[in-house]
């Protein structure tokens, strides 16, 4: 168990040197706590033999309210230190953690461990924050309190101390018994755990989908059948608990009884001051409650146990900048060298080569699924190419932190994500140190300024969480906002008038006509119509590019490119006939 005291200390980095005197001052109340009885047995012995005075009585006296007043405040200091403490220990933790979040590789997040890493964030870095400072103090006061105490009783008398040692020797045996099985159901809860808040992520982010297919039953079955298996695992927990928590309460109740019987005999036999053997009797009560506490303190620190291996293996996750530099590119061009790439056992993209120059448009056409996503993704470095190499600004992005190769990159994409925080912070997520006036004269660029004052509260309005209150097309054009704020050199468009109605469309394409000014520009294309004028058009079919060129040439050539041009055209001037009565 104490093992988990130099866990604690070493995750607390420089606020250890605090938690480490907390320990002493712990130390301190320790041996506080049995001045009085060292004091009442001196006064017993004292007045055993008739030489009691009034003033021995007072000294005892005061010198008993002294030590529980000393143990009062350095309980109070010893508090004070690792309470604080565990919560500047872990606001950092949430900031490194938060840190690293982002610099993971996207297919971590895509492996199911959005449910772990909710669970550890939240569930388990909030149960070790509220109570780690406080178990750490029950185990070490303990462990210190008990040396003492068997240390004192053992040099007053060895045969009680004896029995001391041997009720403490026991407790410790069906300790251990009791922390095997706190380890096993601490990690299949917290395992558990991670399951239900992940299924409970899925019902509500998918709640539009099953409402539209009807699925409503079905999928609160599946998340129901997840609660009544939390419940179980958490019953099972309990009942497996009892047998050896009772075992190891009976140890000291052992101890106590054998103890008093103990003293009382000795005194009957005239080998134990008859003073001594009733501050036994008045204080054997005391005697292991330090050490008793372990008992409801090893389901903590099971509990803590799991949640810090579980904050670990996040932790320990590799990060994909893990030997990137900073550095300043002087220019921005992108650059494909024979690059492959695979989701797992599935090759996206097979060998693929090519170049953007610098403030060029440079259009990504092809079907569903065939890689032109993809293509942004290892630009932004989301991931990394398996194979080949990848070049911005002539630097491999390999080579780069993903600070100084995203603070040159924006991205507008269909799905557009907004904070639960006012429109102002929003759009500032592009630059956060940018002024109220830099913030509206990007909105006025994106077209979103008008609606925006139209708002309850202007710029100051709070949107709901993943902007549910605003429609597609106003969060289109605050996503725009963002990126003209942040004025990177380099955009990636995933054309984001695909999915918008014709008004909020002629809105967003002239916001994006602000956006992309003499800048390096990769559109993944949707509509045809909007890529003509594009310096090149990369047709990518199968991971591979099989066509390359302006819009006229590609039109006028044999390939899938003129196929996905003619079946446009087509479309334009379909209709739904009338069903015939």
């Amino acid at each position: 168990m104490l093992s988990i005291v130099k866990r604690v200390l070493d995750l607390a980095g420089e606020y250890a040197a605090k938690i480490k005197i907390a320990f002493a001052i712990s130390f301190l109340e320790g041996i506080l706590a049995k001045v009085p009885f060292v004091l009442v047995l001196y006064m017993l012995i004292k007045m055993v033999s008739n030489s009691a005075t009034s003033a021995d009585a007072w000294i005892v006296g005061v010198a008993i309210v002294a030590s529980v007043v000393l143990r009062a405040v350095a309980k109070r200091l010893a508090d004070g230190l690792q309470s604080g403490t565990g919560y500047q220990i872990f606001a950092r933790e949430r900031m490194t953690i938060g840190d690293k979040l982002k610099r993971f590789p996207m297919g971590y997040f895509s492996e199911g461990n959005l449910g772990n890493i909710t669970a550890v964030v939240t569930s388990d870095m909030e149960f070790i924050e509220r109570f780690s400072m406080q178990t750490l103090s029950i185990v070490v006061n303990a462990y210190l309190s008990t040396v003492i105490s068997v240390v004192l009783l053992s040099l007053l008398d060895y045969r009680l101390g004896l029995i001391s040692i041997i009720a403490v020797i026991l407790a410790t045996f069906a300790l251990k018994s009791l922390e095997k099985v706190a380890e096993y159901h601490s990690g299949l809860r917290q395992e558990t755990q991670s399951k239900l808040i992940g299924a409970v992520l899925e019902y509500v982010q998918g709640m539009a989908v099953i409402k539209s297919f009807n699925m409503v039953g079905e999928r609160a079955q599946k998340i129901n059948d997840e609660f009544k298996t939390t419940r179980d695992v958490s019953l099972d927990f309990e009942k497996k608990f009892i047998p050896p928590l009772l075992l190891f309460f009976n140890c000291f109740t052992f101890g106590i009884t054998l103890t008093i019987l103990a003293a009382s005999y000795f005194a009957l036999n005239k080998t134990l001051d008859l003073s001594f053997m009733l501050v036994i009797v008045i204080f054997i009560f005391e005697f292991f409650l330090p050490f008793k506490a372990l008992g409801a303190a090893s389901v903590k620190v099971r509990i803590m146990k799991a949640g810090l291996d579980r904050y670990d293996a996040i932790n320990n996750v590799e990060i994909i900048d893990e030997n990137g530099r900073d550095v300043a590119l002087q220019r921005f061009d992108i650059e494909f060298k024979d690059v492959s790439f695979a989701y797992e056992q599935n090759e996206v993209l097979r060998q693929i080569s090519f170049k953007i120059p610098e403030r060029s448009m440079t259009a990504l056409v092809g079907k569903s699924g065939c890689g032109k996503t993809t293509v942004a993704n290892l630009i932004a470095r989301f991931w990394d190419a398996q194979k080949g190499e990848v070049l911005v600004g002539g630097v491999n992005v390999k080579e780069m932190s993903c600070d100084s190769l995203l603070k040159n990159i924006s991205m507008v994409f269909q799905k557009v994500y907004l904070f639960n925080d006012t429109v102002l912070n929003n759009i500032k997520f592009g630059k956060p140190d940018a002024s109220l006036e830099e913030v509206i004269a990007a909105a006025k660029k994106a077209r979103c300024h008008d609606f925006i004052m139209d708002l309850e509260n202007g710029y100051d309005t709070v949107v709901e969480e993943g902007g549910s209150s605003l429609s597609g097309g106003e969060k289109q054009r605050i996503s725009i906002a963002r990126a003209i704020l942040k004025d990177a050199p380099i955009i990636l468009l995933d054309e984001a008038t695909a999915s918008v109605d014709p008004d909020n469309e002629e809105h967003i394409q002239l916001a994006i006509n602000e956006l992309v000014k003499d800048k390096t520009l990769v559109v993944i294309a949707h509509k045809l119509s909007t890529i003509k004028n594009a310096d090149q058009i990369l047709v990518i079919d199968a991971g591979k590019i099989i066509q390359k060129g302006a819009h006229q040439k590609l039109v006028e050539e044999e390939g899938l490119y003129h196929d996905f041009w003619r079946r446009r055209q087509k479309a334009r001037g379909w209709k739904i006939n009338k069903a015939p009565a």
